[in-house]
């Protein structure tokens, strides 16, 4: 790799106005400037619109409606792959050790002289440490680099999946294609977001479960999908046994609408096995 990178960075933004605001200030304090920001917005309702265009520096993309994660990503790395030799995904609810790009940057030029990188990614502090760089087999969005060549390769991520899975699809096609995987060791980024799940008693044993019915819809939908596509047989029926493992749980806790999370779950297998993707109209954020 000869001359000065590019990085361009793809933030997919949907009603978290604040945290966003935080996150692309982070970006702008970077001891290694971003060549690109791009903000994808999922058709937010709140006041994310006016909160990017306090800063000057950013390219906005404001959607007509939402399109989840895997369409956002879809529509920002086909953006910020164009005009940059790596791309660097992120949620909007991360913050950044002030050096982040700068470090990932000198693993990227480093890793790139022995390897085929398809994709380096951060490490997150409350991640268990470790002390080299190394291999994986998968990344998500959040403070992940994906190599231009790799897009170019392999194309874009699968927007068909709406929410879910979608990284590991794009991941596992990347590697498929003989690219290689690491992630870094520094703790580098922070999750700020508490995640909607619910602590519940189950037969004397404390379990953590979604709240919203859509997570379970897409997350077994897109699965699924992803599983028959590349014929992972083992995964698959990994996956359908935590399927009836969580239709168990609902049917014991016969509360918190139960029968609607048992109905996510089944219609969720049964729409991946048909091949049945896109963003359903039963199963959306707003809907619960």
């Amino acid at each position: 790799m000869t001359g000065k990178l590019k990085i361009g960075v793809v933030i997919v933004a949907f009603n978290n106005a604040e945290m966003l605001r935080s996150v692309i200030g982070s970006l702008l304090l970077q001891t290694r400037m971003p060549d690109e920001i791009v903000i994808i917005d999922n058709a937010s309702s709140d006041n994310t619109e006016s909160v990017v265009k306090e800063f000057q520096q950013l390219k906005y993309v404001h959607l007509n409606e939402n399109i989840g994660s895997a369409g956002g990503f879809h529509e920002g790395i086909k953006i910020a792959s164009e005009h940059n030799d790596f791309v660097m995904t992120l949620d909007d609810d991360i913050e950044m050790r002030h050096d982040t790009v700068e470090v990932m940057e000198k693993h990227i030029v480093s890793l790139s002289k022995q390897n085929k990188l398809g994709a380096v990614r951060c490490w997150f502090i409350g991640q268990n440490e470790v002390k080299d760089i190394r291999k994986v087999s998968d990344f998500a969005w959040r403070g992940t680099f994906i190599n231009k060549e790799a897009i170019k390769e392999v194309g874009l991520p699968k927007k068909e999946y709406f929410l879910y899975a979608e990284d590991a699809e794009y991941a596992y096609r990347i590697k498929r294609q003989g690219w290689e995987l690491f992630i870094a060791p520094e703790h580098l980024l922070i999750d700020k977001r508490k995640k909607a799940k619910l602590e519940l008693s189950v037969l004397g044993r404390n379990r953590l479960l979604y709240k919203e019915r859509f997570r379970y819809y897409y997350s077994f939908r897109n699965q699924i999908d992803m599983y028959l596509t590349y014929r992972m047989w083992y995964r698959m029926a990994k996956s359908l046994l935590y399927a009836l493992k969580i239709i168990c749980l609902f049917v014991v806790l016969k509360k918190l609408g139960s029968l609607g999370f048992v109905k996510a779950v089944f219609a969720g297998v049964c729409d991946g096995f048909a091949g049945k993707l896109g963003r359903n109209p039963k199963y959306l954020p707003e809907n619960g």
